[in-house]
C-alpha cells in the first residue's frame, strides 16, 4: 500500500520560567528537549510503497499500438466537518490537474530542467467522472456520506479492513474496481494518500484514499499539497510505479527499475534548488514520484509512461471506458483535424465504418457532447457554443480509438 504521509507540526510553545528558579528552568528545558526528540522520531516519510515490483525491463513491458485511453473515476467522499465535504468545483480542479499532468499539458512542465526535457512522457490517458453507476443508472461519479467517525481514512476494523471502504462499517463500498478507479476522500491521521498494491487489484479494497487537505487545487500558500498532485502521485502507484529510490534509502540497493530515472539515494521534501546530486548522478526530485512539494512536481518520464500503460492494458484493463473495445486497438486510420474559430473539421484518411462513437470532454473530464455516427467520412463539429477552454475529442469504432486535444472559445 502506498502511503503519502503528513508532516507533523514541530513548533513548541511554552512560557519562559522565572530566571531565578534554576531548578524549574532545568526541568522545563528537559521536558522541551524530550518533546522535541519524540516529535522528531514521529516525523515520517511522506510515502511508503509496499507493493511488489512490476517487471520493468524493456523486453518485458507489453508492446501496444499507441492509442489513447479514457478511464472512469468515482469519488466517495466521507466527511465529518463541513470543510471535509469537498465541493464539486474542487473535484473539477482535481480532474483538470490529473488530465494535465498525465498528458504533458501542465503549464509548469516548462520548468523541467533542460537535462531532463527529452525524457518527459505523455501517457495519453484521459480521466472522466463515471456517468453510469454499476447498475446502469445515470450518475455524477460523486458519492457523499456524512460520518461521525473521526479520521475515517485511517481507521481499521477489528478484522483489519479499512473502514472508509465499507458501507456496513460506516464508509462507502467500492464500485466494481474492475471497471472504475475508486477514490475515497476522508480525513486521515498522518498520511496524505494511500494506494493499494497491484497484488490486490480488482478486490473490494482496490483504490486510493486521499485526505481532504491534499485533494484538488486551492489557495493556501502554507500548504505543500495545494496543487492536487497527491492524486497524480497515487495514480502513478495505481498504475505500477514505485518511488524513484525504490523501497530502501541508499545507493546500490534498489530503485524504481527504470532506465530513464537516475538512481536516487532518498526522497526529497520542500523545493530543493536544482541540481541535487546523489549516487553519482543528478536527481530527478521534480518527478511526480518524488516527495517534493506539489508546486515542484512536474512530470513523468517516458519510461514511467511505458510501464503505466503496460499495467493499464493488462492488470487494470477493465477501467478503460467502453468494454466492447479491444485493449490493443488495431492500426488507426489517420485522421486529419483542422479548426477555425467556430468549427472543428474531422477528416479520416479513409472511411471509418460505423457505428462510430464521437464524444468530447472538458479537460476536467466532464462530458460535453456525445453522438453515434453510422459512418465517418468528413464531419464538421460546431464549437461556437463552447466556453473558453481546452477539450478532448474522442472517436471510437469497433476496433479503433483516436483522441485529439483542442482549444475553443478563444
Amino acid at each position: 500500500m502506498s502511503i503519502l504521509r503528513k508532516p507533523i507540526d514541530r513548533d513548541i510553545k511554552s512560557n519562559t520560567p522565572n530566571s531565578s528558579d534554576s531548578r524549574l528552568r532545568t526541568i522545563m528545558a528537559m521536558v522541551i528537549c524530550l518533546l522535541m526528540i519524540c516529535q522528531a522520531s514521529a516525523q515520517k516519510v511522506r510515502c511508503q510503497h509496499h507493493g511488489s515490483d512490476v517487471a520493468h525491463s524493456p523486453d518485458q513491458l507489453k508492446t501496444e499500438t499507441r492509442s489513447s485511453f479514457t478511464l472512469q473515476v468515482v469519488f466517495h467522499i466521507l466527511w465529518q466537518e463541513e470543510s471535509e465535504n469537498i465541493s464539486d468545483e474542487r473535484i473539477e480542479s482535481q480532474m483538470i490537474r490529473i488530465n494535465e499532468d498525465f498528458n504533458q499539458l501542465n503549464l509548469d512542465v516548462a520548468l523541467v530542467p533542460d537535462l531532463f526535457q527529452d525524457l518527459i512522457g505523455s501517457a495519453d490517458i484521459t480521466f472522466v467522472l463515471a456517468s453510469e453507476d454499476p447498475f446502469g443508472a445515470s450518475t455524477t461519479g460523486i458519492n457523499r456520506r456524512q460520518t461521525d467517525i473521526e479520521n475515517i481514512g485511517s481507521v481499521l476494523s477489528s478484522d483489519r479492513k479499512e473502514v472508509i471502504k465499507y458501507t456496513t462499517l460506516g464508509g462507502l463500498d467500492a464500485w466494481d474496481p474492475n471497471q472504475y478507479i475508486n477514490v475515497w476522500i476522508g480525513s486521515t491521521v498522518d498520511v496524505f494518500g494511500l494506494t493499494t498494491p497491484l497484488e490486490i487489484a480488482g478486490t473490494e479494497d482496490d483504490g486510493i484514499i486521499i485526505t481532504p487537505e491534499a485533494f484538488g487545487e486551492f489557495e493556501d500558500d502554507s500548504s505543500i499539497t495545494n496543487k492536487g498532485r497527491t492524486m497524480t502521485h497515487e495514480l502513478g502507484h495505481y498504475f505500477g510505479l514505485t518511488h524513484l529510490w525504490g523501497r530502501n534509502n541508499g545507493c546500490g540497493t534498489d530503485d524504481d527499475g527504470l532506465d530513464d530515472t537516475p538512481e536516487q539515494e532518498r526522497p526529497y521534501s520542500g523545493c530543493e534548488i536544482f541540481p541535487q546530486v546523489s549516487c553519482g548522478s543528478v536527481d530527478m526530485n521534480m518527478n511526480f514520484m518524488d516527495f517534493s512539494n506539489d508546486t515542484c512536481l512536474l512530470f513523468f518520464t517516458k519510461g514511467q509512461v511505458k510501464l503505466m500503460r503496460s499495467v493499464l492494458t493488462s492488470v487494470r484493463s477493465g477501467v478503460i471506458v467502453s468494454d466492447e473495445l479491444p485493449i490493443l486497438a488495431s492500426e488507426l486510420a489517420e485522421i486529419e483535424i483542422s479548426q477555425d474559430a467556430y468549427t472543428l473539421y474531422i477528416k479520416p484518411q479513409s472511411t471509418i465504418e460505423g457505428p462510430v462513437q464521437l464524444d468530447f470532454y472538458s479537460i476536467s473530464g466532464q462530458p460535453v457532447h456525445k453522438e453515434v455516427l453510422n459512418i465517418l467520412n468528413e464531419y464538421e463539429l460546431n464549437t461556437n457554443y463552447l466556453p473558453k477552454g481546452v477539450y478532448i475529442l474522442s472517436i471510437r469504432s469497433a476496433n479503433q480509438r483516436f483522441t485529439h486535444t483542442f482549444a475553443a472559445g478563444f
